[in-house]
């Protein structure tokens, strides 16, 4: 037995079981069980060096074992990551955290909480490597859970269907679940993998000579690679290999025990100073090259004045699309796709070159309708440094949402454009019209909601969400048809304000109201304003409300001053928090939405001029 490899593995199962009972809180029985392949891996295969561009990336999808990884990456010495950290794991403010997302510098590439996530996200890292041309692997650790997910198949059929020969799955196959034997209610996985057409491996996770053979095995494969490590969860704990290892069972007493049987102090966080490896001298990191800012607001500029010279009625989605082949013409950082809706989306031009298993020097993933898998791989591209958009339709962000959420925790940028945005999306019926969506999806922080009413908004918005490297934006687009509301263009990004005045007062005695609207609804108060002739109508167009709340006090009491009405074709509840005086007005939809033509539902949910002055006048 490789006792270098041993000492590493059982360092590794010590100062888990340590940072675990010292929260008293979190996961031992896969550190345990997995450490063995943990060590072959870091001192045999794995290239782990966080500074250098063409290190190894290692994914812990199965993210509930990060104290093993954080175990490994302290006895590497190739981090800031102390023993220190170690001891304050789950602790408020500390480096060490329960679910880790993110960390360059400490070698935390991705690591996740939601089951599945990891897992899907591996395969945005191994398209990204591929389009650098790297040579670098894409080792993604994932359990019975996240294969269990469903997000697990979306993303591994992808990956076969690009033939992604540099990613390879490490499965910790255990058989145990919280509830019970995994195998009472789950596939076979090894199969499962071998019917993808993965290069599929077995071997047994305790066995080092195996575990070494076959991850260079799999190095080699010219196909993407699953390997099954038969394990014991908890091992080698007394009460290895039962459901009940999931979370901290090993005893103060039990973990004195184990330690004096590793030949180590039983004293917590003590590791003999042979295991740690040797300080090596930090190199700097290449940074990726971000999108050229002045270039990006010369070309929207560009767009701007070509939409002032032809200002017809166009749909947003169809304006996105405009926006969006120019800019990808112009940026080779920028990979767009779409969940098999590109021309819905309008996602996709003629300039477009399509990233296949045969070349991934395209601009473009047909991503198949996997929108779970979209997002998730879209996170990995950004974490990557790339800029990727993917467009479904609002309605469907909901099989997004975790994807949407981890993008927003981890401070990356991907671009999710959600089309046909409200009820005038019409004969499809309440299924396809998006009602709750919007709030739903302002309800995550970190995340820039954005709904442009017409063309220079819209061009804005992708301005914005472009350059923001880390904020995620959903970028809210419509199927109908709608006129531009600015008939002058200037430098300034007026979205950057959230919500800005497209309509002033006209300074006379009538009462004076604001309506404040988000994307089509902008048209119809402006609308509002030239056909109701007893009221003193003031038009402001509220592109993004997390932006809004970003604005001094003063530009929000301005913009907020007087009595006001509200209107937007979704749930009204997030709007109430911006009323400042009793007779504010607000108008939404409460309901699910019916079949029927746009201009039809729009009348029954009443977003008319008409049924607007009757709300003024009560």
């Amino acid at each position: 037995m490789n006792k270098k490899l041993q000492d590493f593995a059982n360092a590794i199962r010590a100062l888990s079981i340590d940072m675990t009972n010292e929260a008293k809180s979190g996961h031992q029985g896969t550190p345990l069980g997995f450490a063995d392949v943990f060590s072959v891996l870091f001192n045999e295969v794995l290239n782990f060096d966080p500074m250098n561009p063409e290190r190894d990336r290692l994914i812990l999808s199965a993210g509930h074992a990060c104290p093993m990884l954080y175990s490994a990456i302290y006895l590497t010495q190739k981090t800031p990551l102390s023993l220190d950290d170690l001891k304050k794991y789950r602790k408020f403010g500390a480096l060490c955290q329960g679910h880790p997302e993110i960390n360059p510098e400490l070698g935390i590439e991705m690591t996740t909480g939601a089951l599945g996530q990891g897992i899907a996200t591996s395969v945005g890292f191994a398209i990204a490597l591929k389009k650098k041309k790297s040579k670098s692997k894409v080792f993604v650790i994932v359990g019975d859970g996240c294969l269990m997910e469903g997000v697990s198949h979306e993303a591994m059929t992808l990956a076969s269907k690009l033939n992604l020969d540099n990613l390879i799955v490490l499965f910790d196959n255990n058989d145990i679940c919280i509830d019970g034997h995994s195998s009472d209610f789950t596939t076979d996985n090894v199969s499962r993998f071998k019917a993808y057409g993965f290069d599929v491996f077995e071997a047994d996770g305790h066995n080092y000579e195996e575990i070494q053979k076959i991850l260079n095995l799999a190095k080699q494969s010219p196909k993407p690679s699953f390997v099954s490590f038969k394990t014991k969860i908890g091992y080698p704990a007394k009460i290895s290999g039962t459901s009940k290892c999931h979370g901290k069972f090993v005893s103060d007493d039990e973990a004195k025990e184990l330690r004096r049987s590793f030949g180590f102090s039983e004293n917590p966080f003590e590791i003999p100073n042979d295991i740690l490896w040797e300080k090596t001298k930090r190199k700097q990191e290449i940074k990726s090259k971000n999108v050229d800012n002045g270039k990006l607001q010369r070309v929207i500029n560009e767009l701007k004045e070509e939409f002032l010279k032809n200002q017809e009625s166009k749909s947003t989605r169809e304006l996105g699309g405009i926006v969006i082949e120019r800019v990808c013409q112009e940026f080779s950082e920028i990979i767009g796709g779409s969940a098999d809706l590109s021309s819905s989306n309008c996602t996709i031009s003629k300039s477009h070159k399509a990233i296949t298993a045969n070349s991934f020097d395209g601009n473009y993933i047909h991503y198949g309708i996997r929108e779970h898998a979209m997002g998730c791989i879209m996170n990995g591209l950004a974490i990557e440094g790339f800029v990727p958009y993917g467009g479904t339709f609002l309605v469907f962000s909901d099989y997004m949402k975790p994807a949407i959420r981890n993008a927003a925790i981890m401070k990356i940028a991907p671009i999710f454009v959600l089309t046909h945005d409200s009820i005038a999306v019409g004969e499809d019926g309440r299924t396809h019209q998006p009602i709750e969506q919007l709030s739903s999806l302002r309800l995550i922080p970190n995340l820039s909601v954005m709904r442009p009413s017409c063309d220079f908004e819209v061009a804005e918005c992708f301005e914005i969400a472009i350059n923001n490297r880390k904020t995620p934006t959903a970028m809210i687009l419509s199927r109908q048809k709608i006129d531009s509301v600015r008939k002058n263009n200037g430098s300034e990004n007026l979205c950057k304000k959230g919500m800005y005045e497209v309509a002033k007062f006209e300074n006379n005695c009538k009462s004076k109201i604001s309506i404040i609207a988000s994307g089509s609804e902008v048209s119809l108060a402006l609308k509002a304003k030239n056909e109701i002739s007893d009221l003193d109508i003031r038009v402001i167009s509220a592109p993004c409300l997390e932006l809004f709340d970003q604005q001094s006090d003063d530009y929000k009491k301005e913009i907020l001053k007087g009595r006001k009405l509200f209107i937007e074709a979704g749930s009204p509840d997030l709007w109430y928090k911006y009323k400042t005086q009793n007779d504010d007005l607000v108008w939404g939809i409460s309901n699910f939405g019916e079949s029927g033509t746009a201009s039809e539902l729009f009348d029954k949910f009443g977003f008319t001029v008409k049924n607007i002055k009757n709300i003024l006048e009560k």
